[in-house]
């Protein structure tokens, strides 16, 4: 195999010399080693169960808020350190609506629902900060009520919302609503399962 490669290449080289001559490329590699590490973790082990639910008390032409419930969010780092959190949807895909995390399908391959995840109020070392998101991989922010999939979320103080705080200590209320589709568009003959999932990936910026 490793002689088939370097013949290869070389016939590849000598193909495309006479061009290559008359110009070149450059190839930059960057990036920055942090010295500080940070923790994630969510109140209640980040599970919300909503029990079982009658299909009969769902609306039959609206989405129905089946349950409402806090969650705080800690994110520890050995010091000052600006981050922000990637929310990933793990059932991308099958939320009703763009803003929401999926809850997965039915048998008949309908969108059950979603989760709207609201934020409250952050602390940023002890302070009273305001949540921010950026939606082009941080280059700007703006002020944040709810977390969205695939946004960068993170908190600036209250008189700027533009730039992510360095932060050793953080804490965030969520609320975590599970809504379900109108009635009338899900197959409910059989139980379904409602199957959320969403990862908080750390970012350091």
């Amino acid at each position: 195999m490793k002689k088939y490669f370097v013949a290869l290449s070389t016939a590849a080289l000598v193909s495309v010399a006479p061009y290559a001559l008359a110009s070149s490329t450059d190839l930059t590699v960057t990036g920055v080693i942090t010295p500080s590490a940070c923790t994630p973790s969510l109140s209640k082990g980040g599970v919300v169960d909503n029990g079982k639910i009658s299909a009969k008390d769902l609306d039959p032409v609206r989405d129905t808020l089946i349950g409402t419930y806090p969650l705080q969010l800690a994110v520890s780092c050995d010091g000052p350190t600006q981050f922000a959190l990637k929310p990933i949807d793990r059932q991308a895909g099958t939320a009703s609506m763009a803003t929401w995390f999926g809850l997965g399908l039915t048998d008949a391959g309908e969108k059950l629902g979603g989760v709207r995840v609201d934020v409250k109020n952050a602390l940023a070392d002890g302070v009273a900060a305001h949540a921010i998101d950026s939606e082009d991989e941080g280059k700007t922010w703006k002020a944040a009520w709810v977390t969205r999939p695939g946004y960068l979320l993170s908190v600036g103080s209250t008189t700027d919302l533009s730039t992510p705080l360095f932060v050793k200590d953080l804490t965030m209320d969520f609320e975590v609503n599970t809504n379900i589709a109108r009635a009338d568009s899900l197959t409910l003959t059989d139980e379904v399962l409602m199957d959320g999932a969403v990862t908080f990936e750390m970012t350091y910026i």
